[in-house]
């Protein structure tokens, strides 16, 4: 799928990294973008548009990134989604719960641009 047909929502409760990957994909083409803070504001912002791309950081107060794509791997609407755990935590037990909830991919803090862009393109790769 090309960087110009997504639709992507990234939730993070660090205004920071919200800004920083909005602003990463935003000069790479992606013409839909939107962010939350909470995973309950993601949801919500889902139910008005799906996304085909989530990007979802670990560790958020409330629900956290495991949680919430649990969630949506449980709404049919949603299931299709593309889903990008990043954590800063680099424990094989963290990593492998994120894929054990859904994840497509799990990218470790620091985020490039670069890795932020090539997991993009192989999660979507992905048969």
């Amino acid at each position: 799928m090309r960087l110009a047909d997504l639709d992507i929502l990234v939730v993070d409760d660090h205004e920071a990294m919200r800004t920083l990957l909005l602003r990463v994909l935003n000069r790479a083409g992606v013409p839909r973008l939107r962010s939350a803070e909470a995973g309950a504001q993601a949801l919500a912002l889902l139910a008005e548009r799906p996304a085909n791309l989530i990007l979802v950081d670990q560790s958020m107060p409330g629900m956290d990134g495991a949680a919430f794509i649990k969630t949506v791997r449980a709404e049919p609407a949603l299931a299709s989604a593309r889903v990008i755990m990043i954590t800063g935590r680099t424990e094989t037990a963290q990593t492998g719960a994120a894929r054990q909830a859904g994840a497509d991919a799990v990218l470790i803090k620091p985020v490039t641009p670069r890795a932020l862009l090539e997991a993009i393109d192989a999660v979507f790769a992905q048969s």
